[in-house]
């Protein structure tokens, strides 16, 4: 039995609530580094979905997969690199940088105390 295979097993098991709470843990850290099988999730909770709808349950719905777009990561990316700047100058101009006279001043000041 290959790996997916397994995890695919542990998936259907997790899906029935057949699974333990350190197997839920084991399957949910291996979701996280592994797209392949957090997409087989993502498929079997779907197509378990469509099967209720079928039967007769229209309550039954899937939760669309979120689509993050180039221009979208782009955009966060810009956003987070200028906080992030304006962050570490603000916090210079108020702290001072590491080893300005400033920052040393203050330093000697709680030793000799």
């Amino acid at each position: 039995m290959t790996d997916h295979a397994h995890w695919a097993q542990q998936i259907d098991a997790e899906l029935d609530d057949e699974l333990t709470l350190a197997e839920r843990a084991a399957l949910a850290h291996h979701l996280t580094s592994c797209p392949a099988c957090a997409g087989a999730r993502a498929s079997h909770l779907e197509l378990r979905a469509a099967l209720a709808r079928a039967a007769g349950q229209p309550q039954a719905r899937t939760v669309p997969r979120p689509v993050l777009g180039t221009r979208r990561l782009v955009a966060w990316l810009a956003a987070a690199a200028t906080a992030g700047a304006a962050l570490g100058w603000l916090a210079n101009a108020h702290w001072g940088a590491p080893g300005s006279l400033r920052w040393e001043a203050s330093r000697a000041a709680f030793v000799v105390e």
